[in-house]
């Protein structure tokens, strides 16, 4: 192969490495100024069309301003302020939510398939870690004013060990990041995950399999 065809092949590997890096680096790059979501739209994209008129409200939001209600099964709520809540952060990248603990309460282990996560500890302290894909368990005890980063898609949590409630303040780098908790995934599913994939799994009877799934179950 000549050198001017080597540099050719060079430069496509080149292109195509640089591509690949911004596929999985986050939300697609905006081709526009702005691209508020139009919430209401039949049609079925990556995120969301355009609304043609739009206005300051599309872009502002009081939905995190007030602790959530923390009394459920773990003792936490998140507030999410993403594109669903503020529909100008359509193809912008970002969005935040509030998260909320009860004394003793956990955000169980989940992840963000489409985002980083930081925190910000606004009032109180916290027990967080998360799992890397080499099962090492990287944790901490954050207190106010601290940050503390979870990886995009690892296995993460946050425990408030405390006997004072906590609030944190969480930022992503996607307008909507996606969670999938772990223990409501397996357990809590529709249709359920079949019971001999949860015995097999994490070898236990079927009557332990069943008392989980009956208390992770959804409250009618």
């Amino acid at each position: 192969m000549s050198a001017f065809g080597k540099l050719v092949v060079i430069m496509v590997m080149a292109m195509v490495a640089i591509s690949l890096d911004k596929a999985y680096a986050g939300d697609p790059d905006m081709l526009q100024d702005v691209c508020v979501a139009d919430l209401n739209s039949s049609f079925s994209v990556n995120g969301y069309l355009c609304k043609k008129n739009f206005s300051e409200i599309d872009f502002s939001s009081m939905v995190i301003a007030k602790p959530g209600a923390t009394n459920n099964t773990f003792g936490s709520l998140v507030t999410g302020a993403n594109v669903m809540k503020v529909p100008g952060l359509n193809t912008l990248g970002v969005s935040m939510a509030r998260i909320d603990y009860a004394p003793g309460g956990i955000n169980p282990p989940h992840t963000h398939p489409r985002a980083t996560e930081m925190v910000f500890v606004l009032e109180g302290e916290l027990d967080v870690g998360f799992i890397t894909t080499s099962n090492v368990l990287v944790s901490k005890h954050i207190v106010k004013g601290e940050v503390f980063a979870f990886p995009r898609g690892l296995v993460h949590f946050q425990q408030n060990n405390g006997d004072v409630p906590v609030a944190v303040i969480s930022a992503f780098n996607s307008q909507l990041p996606g969670t999938q908790s772990i223990a409501t995934t397996l357990f809590a599913s529709t249709p359920t995950v079949p019971d001999h994939v949860l015995t097999k799994t994490f070898q236990v009877g079927t009557k332990q399999i069943e008392k989980i799934k009956s208390r992770l179950a959804p409250k009618k």
